[in-house]
C-alpha cells in the first residue's frame, strides 16, 4: 500500500524501520524537556508534577489541605457575632473548599485568611454584644428591685 507522497506504508500494526530504529516523523517524538513517565519519578533536582496535594503550579511548596476553611466557626460567628458578618464567613468558608478542589493554592490561601478576619471581627463583637446585654439585663434587675423596694 502507498500513500499518496509515493512512501510505502507498512502493514497496520507494524512499525516503520530503517536502520534498526523507528521511523519518525517531524514534529512527533519524546517530549522535550526530560518530562518523565506517569508513576516513574522525577530527575534530580525537579520538583513532581501533577498529582493532587502535591507541590505544583502556583504552589509554594505547602500542601493545600493544610490550609483551614474554618467552617465550624463561621457556623458559631454567625450565631454569636452577628448574621451579616457570620453568612460572609460562611461563603469565604465555602469558597476555601471550592478552590481547594480545584487546587487553585493562592485564592484558596486568600479565601482562608478573608473567612479568618470574618470570624473575629464577628466574634469581637458578638463578644461585646453580650457584655452589654449582661450589663443592661443586670442594671434593669437593679432598677426593678429598687423600685419595687420603694413601692414607686
Amino acid at each position: 500500500m502507498t500513500n499518496p507522497y509515493g512512501q510505502q506504508q507498512p502493514p497496520y500494526g507494524q512499525q516503520p524501520q530503517s536502520g534498526g530504529f523507528p521511523q519518525q516523523q517531524p514534529g512527533y517524538g519524546p517530549p522535550s524537556g526530560g518530562m518523565p513517565a506517569y508513576g516513574q519519578p522525577a530527575p534530580y533536582g525537579q520538583p513532581p508534577s501533577g498529582g493532587f496535594g502535591a507541590p505544583g503550579y502556583g504552589m509554594p511548596g505547602g500542601d493545600i489541605n493544610a490550609i483551614k476553611d474554618y467552617k465550624g466557626w463561621a457556623i458559631a460567628s454567625l450565631f454569636l457575632g452577628g448574621l451579616i458578618l457570620g453568612i460572609f464567613a460562611i461563603m469565604k468558608s465555602n469558597e476555601v473548599g471550592t478552590y481547594k478542589m480545584q487546587g487553585n493554592y493562592m485564592m484558596a490561601e486568600q479565601a482562608s485568611r478573608t473567612t479568618k478576619t470574618l470570624c473575629l471581627i464577628s466574634t469581637i463583637l458578638g463578644s461585646i454584644g453580650c457584655v452589654i446585654a449582661i450589663i443592661a439585663i443586670i442594671a434593669s434587675a437593679v432598677a426593678v428591685s429598687t423600685c419595687y423596694g420603694y413601692y414607686c
